[in-house]
């Protein structure tokens, strides 16, 4: 049986990290207005895992700046009354659990939720899916450009990465 619309559970919230872009950094810290250190952290990069969001090179190992866990796993944002900053959450987040191939969505094969389910509107998941791969291009640019530098820690990438991606978002086609 498959259902329509997500259920809220916030399982996707709290089974693993979520990866984040400096577009995604940009926005969420203009709408708390938090330093990007206090919601950002960095793990190393998973033998397997199922996204492809390009891995930084932190202090010289293969990372990934995702959102800080409270707790094992459990995004900082998350809690009993669902997202904190639902309406700037990360590209990763309006997206899950969906890909986008030819123009149609596709459904992840692991996943956290506990149903099989299928938006409502699939019109803004589309959407969604189609910014998200801007972006991450994006991002797979300025990654590449920070790796080749050998890079350093969280602070020393933000202050590469961020004006970078302030700069590409104002010419990104929406």
């Amino acid at each position: 049986m498959v259902s329509y619309d997500c259920l809220h559970c916030g399982k996707c919230c709290t089974s693993f990290g979520v990866c984040v872009t400096p577009f995604d950094i940009l926005r969420i810290s203009k709408a708390t207005g938090t330093k990007p250190t206090e919601f950002l952290s960095v793990i190393p990069e998973p033998p397997e895992r199922e996204r492809t969001e390009p891995a930084i090179l932190m202090e010289g190992q293969r990372s990934l700046i995702i959102l800080k866990w409270n707790g094992e796993m459990v995004c900082t944002f998350h809690s009993d009354l669902g997202c904190a900053i639902y309406a700037a959450r990360p590209r990763l987040c309006r997206t899950y659990p969906f890909n986008l191939t030819s123009e149609q969505l596709e459904d992840m094969k692991s996943r956290a939720c506990p149903i099989r389910w299928l938006p409502k509107d699939k019109k803004v998941y589309l959407k969604d899916l189609r910014e998200y791969q801007k972006e991450l291009a994006a991002y797979g640019k300025i990654a590449d450009e920070w790796n080749r530098t050998q890079g350093g820690g969280l602070d020393d990438y933000l202050r590469f990465a961020l004006p970078k991606a302030k700069k590409i978002a104002s010419i990104l086609p929406k």
